[in-house]
């Protein structure tokens, strides 16, 4: 498999596992970018005119297969992401650090919430934002919720995460897209 704009041919190296990896995951991102908005917002109006909505969120519903459906492949990607930083050297240089850190997180919380298969609106919304964060890397707003402010309830962890983005003007693009 050869995407035409890089023209990476695949290979069993870091350099090319990278790269298809990360391609695989920025056409999900995109593929699931609509329909999880959706549901998303169909969610939040739920939980806006329905009373004890939380009581009422029914595992085989459409919107919550549609959640399920794009959400079981997060922990893979992160896992195999994971895997390549180590395979490669990369996973302490500053900015793959504070990916390293987010998809450690993610694998766990992630993994819990696909196995309880029950998608309140607050976790569409993540995925969907993720989604957005995927299609527009270059946006400094997204970026620092991305790397900064994922972390609540440790303001250390925020500041730190905030001042290793402007230092190193880490992004969450993907390489090779940009």
């Amino acid at each position: 498999m050869t995407f035409h704009w890089a023209n990476i041919p695949f290979q069993w190296t870091s350099y090319s596992l990278r790269y298809h990896n990360d391609m695989l995951w920025y056409i999900w991102s995109l593929i699931q970018m609509f329909p999880i908005f959706l549901v998303a917002f169909y969610q939040l109006y739920k939980h806006f005119t329905i009373p004890n909505y939380y009581q009422y969120i029914n595992k085989h519903s459409f919107d919550q297969k549609i959640v399920h459906y794009f959400a079981v492949p997060i922990p893979i990607y992160y896992f195999i992401d994971l895997a390549i930083s180590i395979f490669e050297g990369s996973l302490f240089e500053p900015c793959r650090f504070c990916l390293w850190y987010h998809h450690v997180i993610s694998i766990i919380v992630v993994t819990a919430i696909i196995l309880r298969k029950e998608y309140e609106w607050q976790d569409t919304m993540i995925m969907a934002t993720h989604t957005l964060l995927m299609k527009y890397p270059f946006i400094f707003v997204l970026n620092i919720i991305y790397v900064a402010l994922s972390i609540k309830g440790k303001m250390d962890q925020q500041v730190l995460g905030f001042i290793i983005a402007l230092i190193y003007d880490c992004t969450n693009a993907l390489p090779f897209l940009y």
